[in-house]
C-alpha cells in the first residue's frame, strides 16, 4: 500500500517536503526528516471501525478490560486479537476504535527498525478540522474521509458515498402499493385517508432533513451526491491531516503500545551498567556493614578487657560511669607513678632496676615499695641462695646505694629486703 507523507513547518507555517513511499519497507527514506521532528502516523479509516458502545452500569472502574467483550457480539474477529482503544465517553456512551493488533504491530516494528519514533497514531478521519454543525470531508486515493464528531468518522468508497449520507438522516419509510391509491376514492375511508396524509408527510420531512445534512468539504464535491455540500478553502490533503494530527488528543498507542517516558528511552542503554554499578555498591555497602560490625566487636572486647585492668590495678573504684572517666583514672594513676620529674618517679626506678634483674634472673621480686618523700625504693624479694642476693647487690651497686636487711632461709628458698637509694 502507497505511503504518502509530509513534513509541517508550524513556526514557518509551509511544507518542507512531501511524497509518497511504494511502500512501509520505505520508511528508512524518512529518517533523516524525523531526527529533530515529532512523527505522527496517519492509521487509514479503512483499516479499523470507529463505533459507540454503551456503557453498563459498575463497569467504570475496568472500562479498558471490559470495551472488548462489550463488543464481542458485533464483531466478526476473536476480541483477544483486537486493540479496542477508548476515544471518548460522555455519560454512559464510549467512542471506540477498533484494530486489528498484528497491524499496529507490523507498523511500529517497521518505525522501530528505522530508528523513528511515533509521538502518535491516528485514524486520518479524526485529523481534519471539526465543526460544530455538519460534518469535514477530503478525497484522498479515491476515498472521502468524512469526520462526523469529535471522536467519530468514516472512510467511504464513491460509489456508496451517497447512500451512507441519505443513512445519516433519513428515516425508514414503509411504501404503500400503488393500487390502494387507486382504490381509495372508491373503499378507503376517511381514517385511510388521513394515514395516507400522514405518510406524505414524512416523505417530505425526510427530504427537507436530507438537506440540512451539510458536509464542509476541502476537495471538488462529488456529482449528484445528496446532502449540503459546503466549500471551504482549498488545502492539500496532507497538509490538512498535518494540521490536525499535531493538535488531535486522539492516539492509539496505549495499554501494550504505550511509548516510554523520554527520560527511560534515554536511560535504556546505560540498563546495564546500573544493574552492575548497583551489584558493586552493594558489595561494597556489605562489605562496610561487616567491617562495622567486626570493628564494634573488637571495640567491645577492648572495651571489657579496659575495665577488667582497670578494677585489678586500681579496685577502690566500684563503678565506671564512663569511657572517659576510666581514661582519666588511669592517666591518674600513670602520673602518680611516674612522679613530677624525669629521675624521679616509680616507673624510672623500675626501668633502672630491671638490667640487674636480667643479670639475676633467679631473683624473684614478691614487693615493691615506693617512697617517694625519702626517696627509696624498698623490694623484697626471694632466691634460691645467698650468692643470687650477693650478686643482685654488686649489679644494682653501680647505680644505686645498696642497703641490703637480713636473709632468711626457710624451705631451701631464701628471702630478704633489700633498699635502694639514689647516689649523690
Amino acid at each position: 500500500m502507497p505511503v504518502q507523507w509530509l513534513v509541517w513547518s508550524p513556526l514557518q507555517n509551509e511544507v518542507i517536503a512531501s511524497g509518497q513511499l511504494a511502500d512501509i519497507n520505505q520508511l528508512s527514506e524518512l529518517t533523516e526528516y524525523a531526527v529533530t521532528r515529532p512523527v505522527y502516523g496517519l492509521v487509514p479509516t479503512s483499516e479499523m471501525l470507529l463505533t459507540q458502545v454503551a456503557i453498563p452500569i459498575g463497569s467504570s472502574r475496568q472500562l479498558a478490560a471490559v470495551l472488548p467483550y462489550l463488543l464481542e457480539e458485533e464483531l466478526a474477529q476473536d476480541v483477544d486479537s483486537l486493540h479496542v482503544q477508548l476515544l471518548k465517553r460522555e455519560n454512559d456512551i464510549a467512542t471506540v476504535a477498533i484494530i486489528e493488533h498484528q497491524k499496529v504491530v507490523a507498523w511500529l516494528a517497521a518505525f522501530s527498525e528505522c530508528g523513528i519514533e511515533l509521538k502518535k497514531l491516528i485514524p486520518d478521519c479524526l485529523c481534519l478540522p471539526l465543526f460544530s454543525e455538519g460534518y469535514s470531508a477530503a478525497e484522498i486515493d479515491g476515498q472521502w474521509l468524512i469526520r462526523q464528531s469529535e471522536a467519530m468518522g468514516v472512510c467511504a468508497d464513491s460509489s456508496w458515498l451517497g447512500s451512507w449520507i441519505t443513512a445519516q438522516k433519513a428515516p425508514i419509510v414503509i411504501e404503500t402499493p400503488a393500487d390502494t391509491a387507486a382504490d381509495s376514492d372508491d373503499t378507503a375511508s376517511a381514517v385511510e385517508a388521513e394515514r395516507l396524509a400522514e405518510e406524505v408527510e414524512s416523505i417530505v420531512a425526510a427530504t427537507e432533513s436530507l438537506a440540512q445534512v451539510t458536509i464542509h468539504h476541502y476537495t471538488p464535491a462529488p456529482v449528484n451526491t445528496p446532502g449540503h455540500w459546503q466549500p471551504q478553502t482549498p488545502e492539500l490533503v496532507m497538509q490538512l491531516l498535518a494540521i490536525g494530527a499535531a493538535d488531535s488528543k486522539a492516539t492509539l498507542l496505549s495499554g501494550p503500545y504505550k511509548p516510554q517516558a523520554a527520560w527511560r528511552k534515554h536511560l535504556q542503554p546505560w540498563r546495564k551498567v546500573a544493574i552492575t554499578a548497583a551489584v558493586v555498591l552493594i558489595a561494597l555497602v556489605g562489605e562496610q556493614v561487616l567491617t562495622t560490625q567486626r570493628l564494634e566487636q573488637q571495640a567491645n572486647v577492648y572495651r571489657a578487657e579496659s575495665d577488667r585492668i582497670f578494677r585489678q590495678v586500681l579496685p577502690q573504684f566500684k563503678r565506671i560511669p564512663s569511657q572517659s572517666y576510666l581514661k582519666n583514672q588511669m592517666n591518674a594513676a600513670l602520673k602518680s607513678l611516674g612522679g613530677h620529674g624525669e629521675q624521679n618517679g616509680m616507673l624510672m626506678w623500675l626501668s633502672e632496676l630491671k638490667p640487674a634483674l636480667t643479670k639475676v634472673p633467679t631473683i624473684k621480686i614478691v614487693n615493691l615499695k615506693y617512697d617517694q618523700t625519702r626517696g627509696e625504693l624498698r623490694l623484697q624479694a626471694t632466691a634460691a641462695g645467698f650468692q643470687d642476693f650477693e650478686q643482685l647487690r654488686s649489679a644494682l651497686a653501680t647505680q644505686f646505694v645498696v642497703d641490703q636487711g637480713q636473709l632468711t632461709k626457710e624451705d631451701n628458698l631464701v628471702s630478704g629486703a633489700v633498699v635502694l637509694r639514689r647516689k649523690a
